[in-house]
């Protein structure tokens, strides 16, 4: 199966926002994965559970994430909008450092309410960089909420995600599909969005939700240099 290019968040899309935004016709966003031009790798599906704190990053979680949320974390930056062949994609970019150190951090939305969120280290110039903003809430230690982040080992990326779903030299891929149980506050905002449901039949509908997560790694000889997280949900 072709590695998905969704990632949906819930009835919250990650590209509303008031920021200013800048058009591009253009697929010079290499990191995206969702650039034709150089894609991802293959990866199957697999049904199997996956720990949920691969979403959250700076205490933000990308099942419920907007760019308005974004930008009181980490400042407001301009919203690239780039469409390609057959796929659009809104994005916001945060750095920190400079020349092959420099850290990029960024938020992507794209159609049906998709969200991606990226974190790689040196890596060459694409158009629309220029746009990126400075913040000092992005470093090297950025970690996702079960402690992904750069610098790690293929062993120690291992540790923390398992066994990969498909691999490449110096490339590590996972892609899964499974159940989890809502949240008590999840489940009264679905149960006020259908107030006419009995409350049999709103546990029968959202006691459970399907949840889908993909996640790339990519190695040089100083470790993890790159990743992305993906959430494809309800």
């Amino acid at each position: 199966m072709k590695a998905f290019l969704i990632v949906a968040l819930g009835c919250v899309s990650l590209a509303s926002s008031a920021s200013r935004t800048v058009r591009l016709e253009d697929r010079s966003d290499w990191w995206s994965m969702n650039n034709e031009k150089e894609p991802i790798l293959d990866v199957p599906l697999v049904e199997k559970h996956f720990d949920t704190n691969n979403f959250k990053i700076l205490d933000l979680s990308l099942r419920t994430l907007t760019f308005n949320d974004v930008a009181s974390r980490l400042g407001k930056a301009v919203i690239v909008e780039r469409r390609g062949a057959s796929y659009s994609r809104s994005q916001a970019c945060y750095f920190s450092g400079s020349g092959s150190d420099t850290i990029h951090l960024i938020f992507e939305g794209g159609e049906g309410e998709s969200s991606t969120v990226y974190v790689f280290q040196g890596g060459r110039d694409w158009k629309g960089s220029n746009l990126c903003v400075r913040s000092n809430r992005v470093s090297i230690d950025l970690t996702t909420g079960t402690g992904l982040r750069l610098g790690l080992s293929r062993a120690e990326v291992e540790a923390i995600l398992g066994k990969p779903d498909s691999t490449a030299p110096n490339r590590v891929a996972y892609c899964r599909t499974f159940k989890r149980k809502v949240t008590k506050e999840e489940f009264k905002r679905l149960v006020a969005e259908d107030p006419r449901l009995s409350e049999e039949r709103a546990h029968e509908l959202y006691d459970f939700v399907d949840e889908t997560i993909q996640i790339e790694g990519r190695f040089t000889n100083q470790g993890l240099s790159y990743f992305f997280v993906s959430t494809q949900g309800w």
